[in-house]
């Protein structure tokens, strides 16, 4: 049961720090903080009377401004002729005029056309404060209409934005009459539904202060833990998402609401963050519960879904420069764009550049010695230089000791050995993965990108639109020197002066090459579609689409050529020779090279898709409309991964979807001069899904809504989902190795070793998807006493079963009997079982992870002394998260217990605070990280900790900086860690939790946004 989850395990101390953090919830209504940025935009608008709905659409078009409303209520009318200089808002009240309706202008910058209503008399701003729309738009009714905004964005939200945390989304145009929301297919006007959805503007990644996209959602409450950047985290540099602390791969990423490859030049089992232009991103919107019903296969954990840019009015500029101890990076990019009648068009291009941080640049890592705080001493002899000691453990000759380290002489000088005669029983000791430029931290990365979208109209109701990105991505890291490790070094060596054969260990220096990593990857994006009326009420859209990305990565001086290593250790003369004694040039150019020649592996991954559906309103029910929507989905992906002369994987698979979705309005009040409330009304979704390599899957969601109140919306849902096996799960290539290597025990031979056997590397044709079931439940509140404030409480559980794991060989002996097929073994003889002949290596469907918890938000915006303030809290609180990896073994509990793949903190949360005063703002966030435990056995503390984010705008245009007769120029800065927090030391390699650490500390970002 859910309740299960909220009990026991906590005691003392743990109740305090529980309460604490829910009263700094409710307290931080009283702080103040920032809101959105600069005046609002007007335009020179010149239209005719003419029907409503074709001038609303054009005022979106020109201005970029969302327009919601519902083709019902301005069927018929007509609209008044608009003219003049007029922002947004003005060029509706205009068109409005006389028809009953009016404008209301939402936290979000979107504007909800309603019927107009008489004002509410406004409490005094010293009772109330509370930020009131600006004319010539009228306030909502005190009675408190449901918010209507777009994509579910929270009002006011939690996030670091402007008031109520929702900035004004620029360049975005509503073509379409209604809002249509992640986590459902569906367009309402009420767009706070029964699954909770976050939404991000781009104000909001870019007051964080973060460089990138995935560090910007590692930031976030729903986010629990991080696979880690850098050479040491799981993905090697690929940016991706674990929502709720989920496995690698169990979140589905979305492009403007449409799927994406999941594999190709990444050789990754997830899609690469980095391959999107962070310049293109518009927002970012989480679903942070499973959702196959409603996008298909992988939304085990949620979805997030990328959506990118459409529209820009004129010419933009935007540039940045970032930077902190040993890294920085810098972006700039130029769009243009424009609407009329007709359509709208968008082009954008854009570099970016980060540089590499590596372990030299922090002190951490500076010997490898921990004890200093209070750990290990994991220092080694793999240093520059190294330590030699003898082949046989006797003494080095001429010395007092079987191992010396190696001095450092002055250049010229040879080594003999009375150079030893100081160091003999001594090592040199150093941190291995910090020799050189140490283990890259954050890779370097360089982004080259060109983004645009378009729609035309074909009639009154037709469009076609399109979209198109493509970019270059590359990734690079010199990391640290070529690996010697307990080499034989012949008496034959010219620079062995022992005379008898010596062993080394040592690190080459950079003279000689770095391990290097270099990845470079083209991807791109293409998408024609058409959408329209095709009845009374009725649309109709299709669109085909490619994703795909092609690469090569290239790694340097990782892998040795051992033969070749051999022969130039033993090579007699100095041109053929390796000289590991030395901390400069050990051998020549093509001796180097013939030992750690470069291994290169070319990628592909590819998705086609079709999809096509119908939407609209089925039937009038008594509550209101039955909305449906109706639709079918095809694809085709492909994925392939060589590396010349050693392997070549490929695969592909089809996959056909057929879905369907329907909202059934239940309750609504009587209608009197007033269309009436909708009280309660149900969302149904159901989906088939159908693979040419292992079968269907049926998933089904369902939420219900309950608005006993205007101001209050009490909300459930359960939905199921799965994730297929991915390409590169089902097309392994084939290695043989003999069980000798493993090590392998056989238990039903009284754990006689396994000799003479084969271990079979291999795929699992029987692999069946993974499945998940997710719950939630919650309730949000505006009160109407408190204008501009919004709570909200959601409780969740998301479970998965079946995960799909690689079964080490020991275990698919131990357990023998619930993996048939997995071990061949000789007849046997006497009743005893016989001898292993074979034993799989492959994927299997085992184990479980159940989690549940808690998410909570508060904010509050207001207006006073002439400035427009708004502060809030948000906070999830994890009440379990329990795996099952391996056969028989117990409930692993990874609450609060840190682990090298998925777990969760008990606490995540942000208080921010934000002031607007017009020409300038300011703001300040704060990210909390519970207290957890270090890996078991180890009971040392973590977390428990704050970090704390400053942002600050001026609006050059209001100060009167006219730079280059800008018609909007903005400089922004951004503040990362401004105490600069850095990781703390744990009890594993590499020493610190690289689930949650960020070594760039300190981060300050400086950007110059300007606009024609």
């Amino acid at each position: 049961m859910l309740d299960k989850g909220f009990n026991g395990r906590r005691r003392g101390a743990s109740h305090f720090r529980d309460g604490a953090v829910v009263a700094l919830l409710v307290l931080s209504c009283g702080l103040v903080g920032a809101s959105e940025l600069g005046a609002t935009p007007s335009f020179r608008i010149d239209q005719p009377s003419q029907p409503l709905a074709e001038s609303l659409r054009a005022i979106a078009r020109q201005t970029g401004v969302s327009i919601v409303f519902d083709p019902g209520k301005v069927s018929g009318r007509k609209s008044q002729a608009v003219s003049g200089q007029l922002t947004a808002s003005q060029a509706i009240a205009k068109a409005l005029e006389g028809s009953g309706l009016a404008p209301i202008v939402m936290g979000d910058g979107s504007i909800v056309v309603r019927p107009a209503v008489a004002p509410v008399d406004a409490p005094p701003p010293a009772a109330s404060g509370a930020v009131q729309p600006a004319s010539p738009t009228v306030r909502a009714p005190a009675a408190g209409a449901q918010p209507v905004r777009l994509a579910q964005a929270p009002s006011p939200t939690l996030s670091d934005s402007g008031p109520g945390g929702a900035s004004e989304i620029t360049g975005t145009t509503a073509w379409l009459t209604r809002v249509e929301v992640t986590g459902s297919r569906l367009k309402r006007i009420d767009a706070d539904g029964p699954t909770p959805v976050n939404v991000y503007t781009r104000a909001d990644i870019e007051r964080s202060g973060q460089p990138t996209l995935e560090r910007f959602i590692s930031s976030l409450n729903e986010t629990s833990v991080s696979p880690g950047e850098g050479g040491l985290g799981q993905t090697t540099g690929q940016g991706s998402v674990q929502l709720r602390g989920l496995p690698l791969g169990s979140t589905l990423v979305l492009i403007n609401g449409r799927r994406v490859q999941a594999v190709g030049s990444s050789s990754g089992n997830y899609f690469n963050l980095n391959l999107i232009p962070m310049a293109a991103v518009e927002r970012v919107e989480i679903v942070p519960v499973g959702s196959s019903a409603v996008y298909g296969g992988d939304a085990l954990a949620g979805v997030v879904n990328i959506i990118l840019k459409k529209a820009i009015s004129g010419i933009a500029l935007d540039a940045r420069i970032g930077s902190g101890s040993g890294i920085g990076d810098g972006s700039l990019s130029i769009g243009t764009g424009g609407s009329d009648t007709a359509g709208s068009f968008l082009l954008l291009a854009s570099f970016n550049k980060v540089t590499p941080l590596a372990m030299s640049e922090r002190g951490f890592f500076k010997d490898g010695d921990y004890r200093r705080f209070g750990g290990v001493d994991a220092r080694t002899r793999s240093c520059t230089p190294g330590t030699v000691s003898s082949a046989n453990g006797a003494t080095l000759p001429g010395l007092s000791a079987s191992f010396a380290a190696i001095p450092v002489l002055a250049p010229g000088l040879p080594l003999s050995i009375s150079s030893f005669a100081a160091t003999a029983g001594q090592a040199n000791l150093c941190n291995s993965m910090s020799n050189g430029n140490g283990m890259a931290l954050v890779h370097g990365t360089e982004n080259l990108a060109l983004h645009a979208a378009a729609e035309r109209q074909l009639s009154a109701s037709w469009s076609a639109f399109t979209e198109a990105t493509f970019a270059k991505d590359r990734l690079y890291a010199q990391q640290a020197g070529a690996l010697l490790s307990n080499v034989l070094v012949p008496a034959s060596n010219p620079y062995n002066p022992f005379g008898v054969p010596v062993r080394v260990t040592t690190r080459l220096g950079l003279e000689n090459g770095a391990e290097a990593l270099a990845r470079d990857t083209d991807f791109t994006r293409l998408l024609l579609g058409l959408r329209g009326d095709v009845a009374s009420g009725w649309e109709f859209e299709t669109a085909i689409s490619t994703t795909r990305d092609d690469g090569g990565s290239r790694m340097s001086n990782t892998s040795a050529n051992v033969a070749a290593r051999n022969a130039a250790l033993g090579a007699s003369t100095a041109a053929a020779a390796l000289n590991p004694f030395t901390t400069g040039q050990a051998a020549s150019e093509s001796v180097l090279k013939s030992i750690w020649p470069d291994s290169v592996r070319d990628s592909h991954g590819r998705k086609d898709q079709f999809s096509a559906f119908l939407r609209g309103a089925l039937l009038d029910l008594p509550a209101g409309p039955l909305d449906l929507i109706a639709g079918a989905e095809t694809a085709r992906d492909r994925y392939q991964t060589a590396n010349p002369g050693v392997f070549e994987i490929a695969g592909s698979r089809s996959s056909s979807a057929v879905f369907g979705e329907v909202r059934v309005p239940l309750l609504r009040t009587a209608a009197g001069a007033s269309p009436g409330q909708e009280l309660a009304a149900l969302t149904l979704a159901a989906r088939r899904d159908r693979y040419s390599d292992f079968g269907s899957a049926d998933t089904y969601q369902a939420g219900l809504e309950v608005r006993p109140a205007r101001t209050v919306l009490l909300r459930a849902s359960t939905a199921t989902s799965f994730k297929p096996p991915t390409l590169l799960q089902t097309h392994v290539g084939e290695t043989r190795l003999t069980t000798d290597a493993y090590g392998l025990l056989d238990p039903l031979r009284s754990n006689a070793p396994v000799v003479g056997g084969e271990v079979l590397r291999a795929t699992n044709p029987n692999l069946d998807p993974e499945t998940g079931r997710a719950f939630s439940m919650g309730a949000v509140w505006e009160p109407e006493s408190a204008a501009g404030t919004r709570l909200g409480l959601t409780v969740w559980r998301v479970k998965i079963d079946g995960l799909i794991s690689l079964l080490w060989p020991q275990t698919a002996l131990d357990n023998e009997a619930l993996f048939p097929g997995f071990v061949t073994r000789l007849p046997g003889a006497g009743g005893q079982p016989g001898p292993v002949a074979r034993v799989l290596y492959s994927e299997v469907n085992f184990g479980h992870v159940d989690t549940a918890g808690a998410d909570m938000e508060v904010a509050h915006a207001w207006k006073a002394a002439g400035a427009k303030w708004s502060a809030g809290a948000s906070a999830t609180r994890t009440a379990r998260h329990e795996v099952v990896l391996a056969p028989g073994a117990p409930v692993e509990d990874r609450l609060a217990r840190r682990a090298v793949d998925y777990w969760s903190p008990k606490w995540k949360g942000r208080v921010f605070a934000s002031v607007d005063e017009g020409a300038w703002s300011l703001g300040i966030t704060s990210r909390y990280l519970g207290a957890y435990l270090d890996t078991a056995p180890s009971n040392r503390k973590l977390g428990n900790y704050w970090v704390h984010d400053l942002s600050a705008t001026l609006n050059l245009k209001r100060l009167g900086l006219g730079l280059l007769a800008a018609k909007e120029s903005t400089l922004s800065l951004a503040i990362a860690n401004v105490a600069d927090r850095l990781p703390e030391y744990v009890g594993t390699s590499p020493y610190y939790d690289v689930t949650q650490g960020d070594w760039r500390g300190r981060y300050v970002g400086l950007r110059l946004s300007m606009s024609w």
